[in-house]
C-alpha cells in the first residue's frame, strides 16, 4: 500500500483539437483496482470523444470520476460538453474544474472558453430576442392584414345589401299605384318639388349635425392623444382618422343635399307662381306677446 500511495495516476486529457496525455498526482491514496479501472474508463472515453461519440465519452468519464474524482476528469467531462454543442453545461464543468484546482495545468484553457463560450451564448440569447421581436412584428402585421380584409369584406357585404334593398324598394315602388297629393302642397303647381326640397333640405341638414359629431368626436380623440405623457394608441388613432373622415363626407354631402333641396324648393316655387296663394295673416296682440298669426298653404 505505502508503493501505491506514492504512485501517480495516468489521467489523458483532451485539449481544444489535439488530445494530450497530463500524468497528474494523486492527491490521497486510491486502491490499485480502483486506479487502473479509472484509467480504462478515461482511455476509453477518449477513444470514443476522438470518434465523435461525446455522450459515450461522457459516461466513461463520469464512471472514471465515480472511482477516482480527480478534477481532470472534470476538465475532460467540459470538453466533450463543449464539443457536442451543450455550451451551459460545458461551462458548468469548467468552473468545477477550476474550483477544484485553481492551478491546474488547464486552468487557462478552461477559463479562455469559459469567455468564449459565455460570449457565445450572449450572441445566441440576443439572436433568439431579435427573432422573437421579428416573428411577433410578423405576426401583428399579418393579424393587421386578416382585420382588413375581414373590415373590407364586411363594408362590400353592407354596399351588397344597401345595393339589393335599394332594388326591392324600387321593385315595390313600381307596383304601388302613385300617392294621392297632399292636400294643400302636392295638389298645386310645384307642390311635389317643394315637398322633395324641403325632405331633401332636412336629410342634408341631419347629414351636417352627424358631421358635427364626427368633427367633435376626432377633436376630443386628437385632444386627449396630444395631452402631455399619453400613452401612445393605436386604435384611438384609427378611431380619430374614421372620425375625421366621416365628418367631412358627412358635412360636404350635407351641404350638397341643403343646396340641392333649396334648389328643387325654388324651382317647384317657382312653377306654382302662377297659382294665387292661399294665405292671410293678421296681427296677434295679448298680454304677454305681439306677433302674427299665418294661415294658408305655404307659397
Amino acid at each position: 500500500m505505502s508503493t501505491m500511495r506514492n504512485s501517480i495516476i495516468a489521467l489523458a486529457i483532451a485539449t481544444a483539437v489535439p488530445v494530450a496525455t497530463f500524468v497528474v498526482p494523486v492527491a490521497t491514496a486510491q486502491p490499485a483496482d480502483k486506479v487502473k479501472t479509472a484509467k480504462e474508463y478515461t482511455n476509453a472515453g477518449l477513444a470514443a470523444q476522438s470518434s465523435g461519440d461525446y455522450d459515450t465519452a461522457l459516461t466513461f468519464y463520469g464512471k472514471a470520476y465515480e472511482l477516482v474524482p480527480h478534477p481532470v476528469l472534470l476538465f475532460n467531462m467540459a470538453q466533450a460538453h463543449r464539443l457536442a454543442g451543450r455550451a451551459r453545461e460545458a461551462i458548468d464543468f469548467y468552473k468545477r474544474y477550476l474550483d477544484s484546482d485553481p492551478k491546474g495545468a488547464q486552468r487557462k484553457t478552461a477559463s479562455e472558453f469559459v469567455t468564449a463560450l459565455e460570449v457565445q451564448l450572449a450572441a445566441a440569447e440576443a439572436k433568439r430576442q431579435a427573432e422573437a421581436e421579428a416573428e411577433a412584428a410578423q405576426k401583428a402585421a399579418e393579424a393587421k392584414r386578416q382585420a382588413e380584409a375581414a373590415e373590407l369584406a364586411r363594408q362590400a357585404e353592407l354596399a351588397r345589401q344597401a345595393d339589393e334593398a335599394k332594388r326591392q324598394a324600387e321593385v315595390e315602388q313600381q307596383r304601388k299605384p302613385p300617392p294621392s297629393a297632399p292636400e294643400g302642397q302636392a295638389g298645386r303647381p310645384g307642390g311635389g318639388l317643394r315637398i322633395a326640397g324641403l325632405a331633401t333640405a332636412g336629410v342634408g341638414l341631419a347629414a351636417i349635425g352627424a358631421g358635427v359629431y364626427f368633427g367633435l368626436k376626432a377633436r376630443s380623440l386628437s385632444s386627449d392623444l396630444s395631452q402631455p405623457g399619453a400613452v401612445y394608441d393605436p386604435s384611438k388613432i384609427a378611431d380619430g382618422e374614421d372620425a375625421d373622415r366621416n365628418f367631412i363626407v358627412a358635412t360636404a354631402a350635407g351641404g350638397v343635399l341643403v343646396i340641392g333641396g333649396v334648389v328643387v324648393y325654388l324651382l317647384g316655387r317657382s312653377r306654382g307662381a302662377s297659382v294665387e296663394p292661399s294665405m292671410a295673416w293678421a296681427p296677434v296682440v295679448g298680454p304677454d306677446r305681439v306677433g302674427v298669426a299665418v294661415t294658408g298653404v305655404l307659397p
